[in-house]
């Protein structure tokens, strides 16, 4: 193999590349360039990965989605094409090439329960890292509603999200959460937080006597998908009556469970989201909303879980803490790291959106759960 170097091409030609397929590539080091047939792609070895050269080489290009990006990076992953579905209802996504994508389904979250309410459970997260495309060929896509708002008395208190679709896979809608009015805690991609009610209708499967010290089951999960919203309660051990609902689910993780013990000190927070790098840099998604809750430990209400999640309502905090209560900052916002979007002492906070997450549980007014979304990357 011929080493040039300083050398000037002095011709009104062309240079001709290597050309290959995927698999074709070779063992790399840095400043390498050549062809990529897989894809039609100028791509060229750089910091450990082949990227593609953008901005000259657009290379087959699928078509679909309400954003195509060329992904490079932020610190994280580099490379790759990346199609973002975030429009509610129905989308197709084409490929030009055959051969397989990384896909990324989250289903939509659900709302929180109203009047002292569970907070709402997360979308179902699939993440599929080698889904077979073939060239032409239209790949059905659904994003799915995250859960209606609702408000104090209203029934149904709650409200399930919607599931996302990317051809064969589907990630289920998040379990909207259980109220004071005895309405059970929903199962859903991950399960809405559980209720606050004397009667035991919101255990989600409680078959012990209605009595005020029932401990109500949250919503369970999909397998795979999400897990189970946490347990609520209405009088804890010493005897207060302290309506504390459990958090909704994450599809990283469980809501909290409300506390039995006044001396524990903690609140329903949502569970957290789960992590994915497909947008070349790790981000939380699907996060539940927090737990509504009559008296409080607390200065501030339970969280929503890392991801987007809403926080739950804190009616006062006595005896323990001075009155007027609220919900933890930070997050809450599209493709958001946080959660625990402020709410006030009234009004759950909201999900975020495009994020899968749960709103939170409300002393009277929900807000809608976060709408769910569909990345595609190769």
């Amino acid at each position: 193999m011929a080493d040039l170097r300083d050398t000037v091409i002095n011709d009104t030609g062309f240079l001709t590349l290597p050309v290959g397929n995927t698999a074709q590539r070779p063992t790399a080091s840095a400043g390498m360039i050549r062809v990529n047939n897989s894809n039609n792609l100028l791509e060229f070895y750089d910091n450990g990965a082949w990227r593609p050269i953008t901005g000259v080489s657009k290379g087959s290009l699928g078509t679909g989605g309400q954003s195509i990006i060329y992904n490079t990076s932020h610190g994280g992953r580099q490379g790759g094409i990346v199609h973002i579905f975030t429009t509610v209802g129905n989308h197709t996504f084409t490929p030009q090439f055959s051969g397989t994508v990384e896909v990324l389904v989250v289903g939509g979250g659900a709302s929180g329960g109203g009047h002292l309410g569970g907070g709402g459970g997360a979308g179902g997260v699939i993440f599929n890292r080698a889904y077979p495309v073939s060239n032409g060929s239209g790949i059905n896509v659904t994003i799915g509603n995250g859960g209606a708002a609702n408000n104090y008395g209203q029934s149904p208190p709650s409200y399930t999200g919607g599931n996302s679709v990317f051809g064969s896979l589907t990630a289920d809608g998040g379990g909207g959460g259980g109220s004071w009015n005895g309405n059970a805690a929903r199962p859903g991609g991950s399960g809405g937080g559980g209720c606050t009610a004397s009667q035991g209708s919101g255990s989600n499967g409680h078959t012990g006597p209605n009595d005020s010290r029932n401990t109500n089951m949250g919503g369970r999960g999909v397998t795979g998908e999400g897990f189970p919203g946490g347990s609520g309660i209405r009088f804890n051990r010493q005897g207060e009556d302290s309506h504390k609902a459990g958090g909704g689910g994450g599809a990283g993780g469980p809501g909290w469970s409300s506390e039995d013990d006044c001396h524990e000190g903690r609140n329903g927070s949502g569970g957290p989201g789960l992590a994915n790098d497909i947008l070349g840099y790790t981000l939380y998604w699907a996060g539940g909303g927090g737990g509504a809750c009559h008296v409080g430990n607390e200065t501030h209400g339970s969280s929503g879980g890392v991801g987007g999640g809403g926080g739950g309502t804190m009616n006062h905090g006595q005896p323990r803490r001075p009155p007027g209560g609220k919900s933890s900052t930070g997050g809450g916002m599209a493709y958001n790291n946080g959660g625990g979007v402020n709410s006030s002492g009234y009004e759950g906070g909201t999900a975020g959106a495009n994020t899968g997450s749960g709103s939170g549980g409300a002393y009277g007014s929900a807000k809608i759960g976060g709408t769910g979304i569909v990345i595609v990357r190769y």
